[in-house]
């Protein structure tokens, strides 16, 4: 399996380790890839980029966004915090969610 993909942004392409992503954020027709030490936006859906991802590393937790499972630091049943950031679960994704974290 692969462990990056590449993102067109800034007229280049970048190389995007899966490793690195914390999470990802859509902004209409963009979306925003946030890794450790960068931002990078770029003009996809967040759909299609979830395609990309590994679904045992990633899951949705909102229409807005994306997650990487092993960078979360804490979580209620409505927010999940990764890097100090505070992510909102919308209920449509509520469900599932607990089930991959085993939430009772």
């Amino acid at each position: 399996m692969k462990k990056f993909f590449h993102l067109r942004a800034d007229r280049k392409i970048l190389k995007v380790a899966l490793d690195d992503i914390l999470y990802i954020e859509s902004l209409k027709d963009y979306i925003k890839v946030v890794t450790f030490n960068k931002t990078i936006i770029t003009k996809q859906s967040i759909s299609s980029l979830e395609e990309m991802l590994p679904k045992d590393s990633f899951t949705r937790i909102h229409r807005s966004y994306i997650i990487a499972l092993d960078k979360i630091e804490s979580y209620t049943s409505e927010l999940i915090e990764i890097a100090k950031q505070e992510l909102p679960i919308s209920r449509m994704y509520r469900h599932e969610l607990a089930k991959i974290l085993k939430i009772e």
